[in-house]
């Protein structure tokens, strides 16, 4: 029998620098333009925000468009911001979530890049755990994911991922990080995996998910430092997904 993938976290005091609303308006913009016709405001379904943190996002769609929300989240600082702002919080593991039945939009917002593995292969399977808990429901799925397209193919994440998960690495980064401030990463020793375009249209895929619409983000500026890891573009993409054994249901 092969052996359950060990998910590397966050340490507590790397996951405080998550309590931030900075991405969210983008996510709002993107998730109203591409998500609204699979909801219906007023309705009792709601939307589901995997990993979503202090509830920065659900409260701004319950607040804006008028939808019900789901926070599903591990952080006790985060879910008990969730309850403050009067949103609906689970705590529970986004590999393992919860699942009632009234879910309508799954959305996973900036956290597919956070679920690693000690391998690349074994992240990828992590990613793919992630979504595969919802495949058999009838929900789409709204993706909000980093873009490091590369001058090399796909090259600029894996680098990324190899530099940040490794320790002896992460201790070298971050002494470079001190005199470049660029090169910070806040997932330094656990790891992050970030995809190119390709790479995660060819990921939801080869996982049996359709994507349906995809948002391009605004290009966000990349140091010359960071262009070391050849980083063409770097941006903030949206995707919706629908299982491909749902399609015509």
């Amino acid at each position: 029998m092969a052996q359950p993938v060990i998910q590397r976290k966050l340490a507590n005091v790397q996951v405080k620098e998550f309590y931030h609303d900075l991405f969210v308006d983008t996510q709002v913009k993107h998730f109203e333009l591409m998500c609204t016709p699979y909801v219906k405001v007023g309705a009792a379904d709601r939307v589901v925000d995997v990993g979503g943190g202090c509830g920065f996002f659900a409260a701004a769609v319950t607040g804006l468009l008028g939808i019900p929300t789901r926070v599903i989240d591990l952080d006790d600082t985060s879910i008990e911001q969730c309850k403050k702002l009067g949103i609906e919080a689970i705590q529970s593991d986004a590999l393992q979530p919860p699942v009632f039945g009234d879910e309508s939009v799954v959305c996973f917002n900036l956290i597919l890049h956070h679920l690693v593995g000690p391998t690349d292969k074994s992240t990828a399977q992590l990613q793919g755990t992630a979504l595969e808990a919802w495949r058999n429901q009838p929900v789409h799925l709204f993706v909000n994911e980093y873009i490091y397209d590369s001058y090399i193919s796909n090259l600029s994440g894996k680098l990324i991922y190899v530099i940040t998960s490794s320790r002896i690495l992460s201790s070298v980064g971050n002494l470079v990080a001190r005199i470049i401030p660029s090169l910070k990463a806040n997932t330094f020793g656990v790891g992050v995996r970030f995809r190119a375009t390709a790479e995660w249209l060819d990921f939801f895929e080869s996982r049996g998910w359709r994507v349906t619409a995809h948002t391009r983000g605004e290009e966000e500026f990349v140091s010359k430092a960071r262009r070391l890891l050849f980083i063409k573009s770097c941006r903030r993409d949206s995707f919706v997904l629908q299982a491909r054994n749902m399609a015509h249901s």
